[in-house]
Protein backbone atom coordinates (compact mmCIF):
# COMPACT_ATOMS: atom_id res chain seq x y z
CA UNK A 1 0.00 0.00 0.00
CA UNK A 2 0.91 3.75 -0.66
CA UNK A 3 3.03 5.34 2.65
CA UNK A 4 1.82 9.21 2.96
CA UNK A 5 2.99 12.14 4.64
CA UNK A 6 1.94 12.29 8.10
CA UNK A 7 -0.93 15.17 8.06
CA UNK A 8 -2.63 13.94 11.33
CA UNK A 9 -1.89 17.54 13.00
CA UNK A 10 -3.48 19.21 10.10
CA UNK A 11 -6.35 21.24 10.73
CA UNK A 12 -8.18 22.75 7.93
CA UNK A 13 -9.92 26.13 8.44
CA UNK A 14 -13.37 27.36 6.57
CA UNK A 15 -11.25 30.09 5.31
CA UNK A 16 -8.53 27.98 3.67
CA UNK A 17 -11.80 25.73 1.99
CA UNK A 18 -13.05 29.73 0.87
CA UNK A 19 -9.80 30.14 -0.77
CA UNK A 20 -9.48 27.00 -2.14
CA UNK A 21 -12.92 27.50 -3.51
CA UNK A 22 -11.82 30.74 -4.91
CA UNK A 23 -9.01 29.13 -6.61
CA UNK A 24 -11.14 27.22 -9.06
CA UNK A 25 -13.27 30.11 -10.63
CA UNK A 26 -11.12 29.36 -13.60
CA UNK A 27 -9.67 25.91 -13.21
CA UNK A 28 -11.60 24.17 -15.59
CA UNK A 29 -11.02 26.69 -18.15
CA UNK A 30 -7.47 27.69 -17.22
CA UNK A 31 -6.72 23.06 -17.87
CA UNK A 32 -8.31 23.55 -21.18
CA UNK A 33 -5.94 26.10 -22.42
CA UNK A 34 -3.29 24.02 -20.92
CA UNK A 35 -4.43 21.12 -22.77
CA UNK A 36 -5.30 22.85 -25.46
CA UNK A 37 -1.77 24.39 -25.56
CA UNK A 38 0.10 21.53 -25.34
CA UNK A 39 -1.70 19.96 -27.77
CA UNK A 40 -0.54 22.52 -30.39
CA UNK A 41 3.10 22.62 -29.49
CA UNK A 42 3.04 18.77 -29.72
CA UNK A 43 1.61 19.18 -33.14
CA UNK A 44 -1.18 16.79 -32.74
CA UNK A 45 -4.31 16.43 -34.38
CA UNK A 46 -7.74 15.63 -32.93
CA UNK A 47 -7.69 12.63 -35.65
CA UNK A 48 -4.23 11.57 -34.38
CA UNK A 49 -5.56 11.78 -30.77
CA UNK A 50 -8.32 9.69 -31.83
CA UNK A 51 -6.13 7.04 -33.07
CA UNK A 52 -4.07 6.84 -29.97
CA UNK A 53 -7.20 7.11 -27.54
CA UNK A 54 -10.21 3.96 -28.03
CA UNK A 55 -13.43 4.90 -26.08
CA UNK A 56 -13.73 8.96 -26.54
CA UNK A 57 -13.64 10.88 -29.77
CA UNK A 58 -11.89 13.47 -30.90
CA UNK A 59 -14.97 15.89 -30.50
CA UNK A 60 -15.48 15.47 -27.32
CA UNK A 61 -11.56 15.85 -26.51
CA UNK A 62 -12.09 18.96 -28.91
CA UNK A 63 -15.15 20.22 -26.06
CA UNK A 64 -12.43 19.18 -23.30
CA UNK A 65 -10.36 22.20 -25.20
CA UNK A 66 -12.30 24.42 -24.91
CA UNK A 67 -12.59 27.16 -22.50
CA UNK A 68 -15.73 27.60 -22.85
CA UNK A 69 -17.08 24.21 -22.21
CA UNK A 70 -19.31 24.60 -19.24
CA UNK A 71 -18.63 20.69 -18.15
CA UNK A 72 -16.12 19.43 -16.14
CA UNK A 73 -13.03 17.45 -17.33
CA UNK A 74 -12.91 14.05 -15.95
CA UNK A 75 -9.48 13.92 -14.13
CA UNK A 76 -8.96 9.85 -16.01
CA UNK A 77 -9.13 11.89 -19.37
CA UNK A 78 -6.43 14.63 -18.29
CA UNK A 79 -4.64 12.36 -16.46
CA UNK A 80 -4.49 9.96 -19.67
CA UNK A 81 -3.88 12.87 -21.91
CA UNK A 82 -0.93 13.82 -19.51
CA UNK A 83 0.70 10.17 -19.87
CA UNK A 84 0.02 10.36 -24.13
CA UNK A 85 2.13 14.21 -24.19
CA UNK A 86 4.36 12.47 -21.50
CA UNK A 87 3.69 16.27 -19.81
CA UNK A 88 3.31 16.23 -15.58
CA UNK A 89 -0.25 16.30 -14.66
CA UNK A 90 0.95 19.23 -12.35
CA UNK A 91 1.87 21.06 -15.29
CA UNK A 92 -1.52 20.92 -16.33
CA UNK A 93 -2.73 22.10 -13.16
CA UNK A 94 -0.41 25.14 -12.50
CA UNK A 95 -0.52 25.87 -16.71
CA UNK A 96 2.40 26.86 -18.83
CA UNK A 97 1.91 30.93 -19.57
CA UNK A 98 1.68 31.36 -16.11
CA UNK A 99 4.52 28.87 -14.57
CA UNK A 100 7.31 30.50 -12.73
CA UNK A 101 9.86 28.45 -14.05
CA UNK A 102 9.28 29.44 -17.82
CA UNK A 103 9.34 33.19 -16.97
CA UNK A 104 11.53 35.43 -19.35
CA UNK A 105 12.02 32.24 -21.57
CA UNK A 106 12.05 32.43 -25.36
CA UNK A 107 8.75 30.92 -26.49
CA UNK A 108 10.23 28.37 -28.48
CA UNK A 109 12.47 26.75 -25.69
CA UNK A 110 9.14 26.83 -23.36
CA UNK A 111 7.68 25.03 -26.15
CA UNK A 112 10.84 22.35 -26.64
CA UNK A 113 10.82 21.84 -22.83
CA UNK A 114 7.28 20.90 -22.95
CA UNK A 115 7.75 18.75 -25.90
CA UNK A 116 11.34 16.98 -24.14
CA UNK A 117 9.37 14.10 -21.92
CA UNK A 118 9.02 12.54 -25.18
CA UNK A 119 12.51 12.36 -26.48
CA UNK A 120 14.44 9.11 -26.71
CA UNK A 121 17.29 9.12 -24.27
CA UNK A 122 20.13 8.34 -26.63
CA UNK A 123 19.02 12.06 -28.62
CA UNK A 124 18.89 13.65 -25.22
CA UNK A 125 22.27 12.53 -24.74
CA UNK A 126 23.03 13.62 -28.28
CA UNK A 127 21.55 17.28 -27.78
CA UNK A 128 23.84 17.62 -24.38
CA UNK A 129 26.73 16.45 -26.15
CA UNK A 130 26.41 18.68 -29.07
CA UNK A 131 26.34 21.63 -26.66
CA UNK A 132 29.39 20.28 -25.04
CA UNK A 133 31.64 20.07 -27.85
CA UNK A 134 30.93 23.95 -28.36
CA UNK A 135 31.70 25.27 -24.94
CA UNK A 136 35.55 26.22 -23.48
CA UNK A 137 36.67 23.59 -21.05
CA UNK A 138 36.01 25.71 -17.84
CA UNK A 139 32.39 25.89 -19.07
CA UNK A 140 32.27 22.14 -19.89
CA UNK A 141 33.47 21.46 -16.66
CA UNK A 142 30.89 23.24 -14.56
CA UNK A 143 28.13 21.86 -16.65
CA UNK A 144 29.32 18.66 -15.83
CA UNK A 145 29.62 19.55 -12.18
CA UNK A 146 26.27 20.89 -12.13
CA UNK A 147 24.62 17.75 -14.02
CA UNK A 148 26.13 15.48 -11.33
CA UNK A 149 24.92 17.53 -8.57
CA UNK A 150 21.21 17.18 -10.45
CA UNK A 151 21.51 13.35 -10.95
CA UNK A 152 22.65 12.83 -7.40
CA UNK A 153 19.32 14.08 -6.93
CA UNK A 154 17.04 13.22 -9.04
CA UNK A 155 19.27 9.73 -10.82
CA UNK A 156 20.33 9.82 -14.13
CA UNK A 157 18.68 10.57 -17.46
CA UNK A 158 16.91 7.03 -17.91
CA UNK A 159 15.35 5.71 -20.62
CA UNK A 160 11.29 6.07 -20.67
CA UNK A 161 10.52 3.27 -23.22
CA UNK A 162 8.92 1.37 -20.72
CA UNK A 163 6.40 3.88 -19.27
CA UNK A 164 5.36 5.30 -22.70
CA UNK A 165 1.49 5.37 -22.91
CA UNK A 166 -0.03 2.01 -25.57
CA UNK A 167 -0.38 3.15 -28.95
CA UNK A 168 -3.73 2.79 -28.36
CA UNK A 169 -4.95 3.24 -24.83
CA UNK A 170 -8.62 2.14 -24.16
CA UNK A 171 -9.71 5.31 -21.70
CA UNK A 172 -12.62 3.11 -20.46
CA UNK A 173 -10.11 0.43 -19.17
CA UNK A 174 -8.03 2.87 -17.73
CA UNK A 175 -10.41 4.62 -15.98
CA UNK A 176 -11.37 1.61 -14.39
CA UNK A 177 -7.84 1.07 -13.20
CA UNK A 178 -7.37 4.81 -12.29
CA UNK A 179 -10.60 5.05 -10.16
CA UNK A 180 -10.09 1.69 -8.53
CA UNK A 181 -6.82 2.61 -7.33
CA UNK A 182 -7.98 6.29 -5.88
CA UNK A 183 -11.03 4.96 -4.28
CA UNK A 184 -8.20 2.25 -1.85
CA UNK A 185 -5.53 5.20 -1.32
CA UNK A 186 -8.12 8.05 -0.60
CA UNK A 187 -9.42 5.81 1.78
CA UNK A 188 -5.85 4.55 3.36
CA UNK A 189 -5.19 8.38 3.49
CA UNK A 190 -8.22 9.44 5.22
CA UNK A 191 -7.93 6.93 7.73
CA UNK A 192 -4.43 7.13 8.57
CA UNK A 193 -4.76 10.41 9.17
CA UNK A 194 -8.08 10.27 10.86
CA UNK A 195 -9.37 12.58 8.95
CA UNK A 196 -13.97 12.62 8.89
CA UNK A 197 -15.44 12.04 5.50
CA UNK A 198 -16.77 15.92 5.69
CA UNK A 199 -13.11 17.34 5.47
CA UNK A 200 -12.58 15.18 2.84
CA UNK A 201 -15.43 15.96 1.06
CA UNK A 202 -14.96 19.45 1.66
CA UNK A 203 -11.51 19.72 0.62
CA UNK A 204 -11.89 17.92 -2.48
CA UNK A 205 -15.22 20.32 -3.69
CA UNK A 206 -17.43 17.21 -3.23
CA UNK A 207 -20.57 16.24 -1.48
CA UNK A 208 -20.50 13.68 1.60
CA UNK A 209 -22.19 11.37 -1.11
CA UNK A 210 -20.20 11.79 -3.78
CA UNK A 211 -17.24 11.16 -1.54
CA UNK A 212 -18.35 8.18 -0.22
CA UNK A 213 -18.68 6.91 -4.23
CA UNK A 214 -15.06 8.04 -4.67
CA UNK A 215 -13.71 5.45 -2.03
CA UNK A 216 -16.42 2.49 -3.65
CA UNK A 217 -13.14 0.84 -5.29
CA UNK A 218 -16.28 -1.59 -7.47
CA UNK A 219 -17.59 1.46 -8.59
CA UNK A 220 -16.49 3.46 -11.64
CA UNK A 221 -17.88 7.50 -11.47
CA UNK A 222 -16.10 10.28 -13.63
CA UNK A 223 -15.07 12.91 -11.20
CA UNK A 224 -13.62 16.34 -12.33
CA UNK A 225 -9.66 16.73 -12.69
CA UNK A 226 -10.02 19.80 -10.20
CA UNK A 227 -9.96 16.87 -6.93
CA UNK A 228 -6.56 16.24 -8.03
CA UNK A 229 -5.65 19.94 -7.70
CA UNK A 230 -7.74 20.32 -4.32
CA UNK A 231 -6.15 17.32 -2.86
CA UNK A 232 -2.46 18.70 -3.03
CA UNK A 233 -3.66 22.11 -1.81
CA UNK A 234 -5.98 21.04 0.58
CA UNK A 235 -3.60 18.58 2.55
CA UNK A 236 -0.28 20.37 1.20
CA UNK A 237 0.64 17.65 -0.37
CA UNK A 238 4.18 17.66 -2.89
CA UNK A 239 2.42 15.67 -5.10
CA UNK A 240 -0.12 12.77 -5.33
CA UNK A 241 1.29 9.81 -6.93
CA UNK A 242 0.32 7.67 -4.17
CA UNK A 243 -3.06 7.59 -5.25
CA UNK A 244 -1.90 5.70 -8.54
CA UNK A 245 0.02 2.97 -6.34
CA UNK A 246 -2.42 0.27 -6.86
CA UNK A 247 -3.45 0.74 -10.77
CA UNK A 248 -2.87 -2.99 -11.89
CA UNK A 249 -3.89 -2.79 -15.67
CA UNK A 250 -1.77 0.14 -16.51
CA UNK A 251 0.93 -0.30 -14.03
CA UNK A 252 3.59 1.78 -16.69
CA UNK A 253 1.25 4.71 -15.70
CA UNK A 254 2.34 4.91 -12.06
CA UNK A 255 5.55 4.39 -13.01
CA UNK A 256 5.39 7.55 -14.74
CA UNK A 257 4.34 9.27 -12.14
CA UNK A 258 7.12 7.58 -9.42
CA UNK A 259 9.69 8.95 -12.39
CA UNK A 260 8.27 12.47 -13.32
CA UNK A 261 11.42 13.88 -12.30
CA UNK A 262 12.84 13.18 -16.16
CA UNK A 263 11.55 15.85 -17.47
CA UNK A 264 12.45 17.91 -14.69
CA UNK A 265 15.83 16.90 -14.84
CA UNK A 266 15.98 16.72 -18.84
CA UNK A 267 14.39 20.95 -18.38
CA UNK A 268 16.92 22.01 -15.57
CA UNK A 269 20.15 20.25 -17.65
CA UNK A 270 19.34 21.91 -21.27
CA UNK A 271 18.13 25.56 -19.39
CA UNK A 272 21.39 25.05 -17.45
CA UNK A 273 23.69 24.01 -20.66
CA UNK A 274 22.02 26.50 -22.84
CA UNK A 275 22.90 29.13 -20.18
CA UNK A 276 26.66 28.78 -20.96
CA UNK A 277 26.17 29.50 -25.09
CA UNK A 278 26.00 32.87 -26.50
CA UNK A 279 22.39 34.57 -27.98
CA UNK A 280 23.04 32.81 -32.23
CA UNK A 281 24.71 29.90 -30.76
CA UNK A 282 21.79 29.60 -27.68
CA UNK A 283 18.99 29.68 -30.95
CA UNK A 284 20.74 27.52 -33.17
CA UNK A 285 20.92 24.77 -30.24
CA UNK A 286 17.00 25.25 -29.83
CA UNK A 287 16.25 25.14 -33.20
CA UNK A 288 18.55 21.62 -33.30
CA UNK A 289 16.72 20.49 -30.49
CA UNK A 290 13.40 21.20 -31.88
CA UNK A 291 14.55 19.68 -34.94
CA UNK A 292 15.11 16.44 -32.74
CA UNK A 293 12.05 16.54 -30.88
CA UNK A 294 10.21 16.76 -34.88
CA UNK A 295 12.16 13.56 -36.03
CA UNK A 296 11.59 11.55 -32.39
Amino acid sequence: MAEYENKKDLVISEQEIVHLNEMMKSFDSDISAAMSYVRRVQKLTFSQLEKRFSGIQGNTLKRYMHQSYPSMRPIHVVAAYSWLTMVPMTAFFHGFKRNKRYSGMDDSLVEALIRIGRLPTELMELFLAMICSILSDESKQQFLIFRQKIENKYNKIQESNDIVPPKNLDIEAFAIDYYRSIALTVKQFRQENNFAINTMSRVLGLSDYQYNILENPNRTTHFPVSIGFRVMQGFQLDNYVNFTCEMRWFPEFHELRQNQHVQHVRELLTIEALGYLKTSERKYMINILINLLNIA
